[in-house]
């Protein structure tokens, strides 16, 4: 399929995270492998977030074409693709500013991720989608673009296959959270990486990156606007945090699970879209053990609600809901975790002295 294509766009989620970014630049250089004339470029959306910084600096380097779309208009070039390829992508409503040229300029689509929940019903037309994904077999959309790669290895310089292994280990990296969270490929693949010169130490420093002083900021509010809640699910106590914060959601998400929250709910008012972004996070052993995903028990009732599209992973993912009003949407969740708990949800409040 990709021997044949002589324009090419990969397109990652907004915000690139390392399993994103380095997923689409090893798919760059697979096309061009198969075809040195092919014209292949990555499109981010709104860009990325600061643990892909040192891996977009060395795609780059690679001589891979990469434009940051902060306005439509920075899409120069309008003319059709043969391919589109959307990747570590669970909901098209995640590509944002770049959906209406996906939905315009692509002859075929192709969708490379590993999420267990997506969602596309947008794309549901004539156009070809392919979809390669598995949560059970790989742990990142970084292994499956390694998987390509591997298959035209004898096409690249073997010190730009070294380099791509290196940045694709990152992405692995990234996703598993040091690998924390494995699939049964994992490892398997992490190996061959290596056996192709990647260099483990350097993939974990170009995930390195000190905590802005806004950071820092939005984790103080992110605990200072956070409301706290227990429920029932199965016999067993659950806390849940919903907070709110206009930038930095994932380490708001992952500041409320260090505070000891089995499951975490982090909205942000989005006023491009005048949508409700939202993202969720929970602990892994308790989601496991409970055998319960917060995807479908949770965000998906959301959606019904309010419209807008999500997904990702039972403990980790997200969603844009198609409604303004925060308060709102505050009031749902706390309704659907009535819905889901056992008993009576109620809110953790702490009774100050008099």
């Amino acid at each position: 399929m990709l021997q044949s294509i002589q324009k090419a766009v990969i397109v990652t989620h907004v915000n690139a995270d390392p399993d994103a970014l380095s997923s689409a630049c090893a798919l760059s250089k697979v096309i061009q492998s198969l075809n040195t004339f092919a014209n292949t470029k990555i499109l981010l959306p709104e860009g990325m977030n600061q643990e892909s910084k040192r891996i977009y600096e060395l795609c780059k380097e690679l001589g891979i074409q990469i434009v940051i779309v902060k306005k439509y208009s920075d899409i120069e070039e309008k003319e059709p693709n043969d391919i589109c390829v959307i990747v570590d992508t669970a909901s098209f409503e995640q590509l944002r500013l770049v959906k209406d040229y996906v939905k315009q300029n692509c002859k075929s689509i192709l969708i490379l991720d590993h999420h267990q929940f997506r969602d596309f019903k947008e794309l549901d037309t004539a156009l070809k989608i392919v979809c390669i994904s598995s949560e059970i077999d790989y742990s990142s959309t970084s292994e499956i673009a390694f998987m390509l790669l591997d298959r035209v290895s004898n096409r690249i310089d073997s010190e730009i296959l070294r380099k791509l292994a290196t940045i694709l280990l990152a992405g692995v990296l990234s996703d598993t959270k040091r690998f924390q969270r494995i699939a049964k490929n994992t490892f398997y693949i992490v190996a061959n990486m290596i056996k192709y010169g990647a260099d483990y130490e350097n993939a974990l420093h170009m995930l390195t990156v000190e905590k802005s002083p806004t950071s820092r900021i939005a984790r103080i509010k992110c605990v200072l606007r956070h409301r706290g809640f227990k429920i029932r699910i199965k016999g067993r106590e659950i806390y849940v945090a919903i907070s709110n914060v206009g930038a930095f959601e994932s380490d708001c998400a992952t500041f409320l699970i260090a505070l000891g929250y089995d499951v975490v709910f982090v909205l942000t008012e989005d006023d491009k879209l005048k949508a409700i972004r939202l993202i969720y996070r929970g602990k892994e052993d308790i989601i496991t053990q409970l055998n319960i995903d917060i995807f479908t028990e949770f965000v998906r009732k959301l959606i019904d609600v309010y419209g807008g599209g999500g997904g990702g992973h039972k403990a980790a993912g997200g969603a844009i809901l198609r409604i303004y009003d925060l308060r709102n949407v505050v009031t749902q969740l706390i309704k659907v975790m009535n819905s889901v708990s056992e008993v009576s949800v109620m809110e953790i409040v702490e009774e100050k002295p008099s």
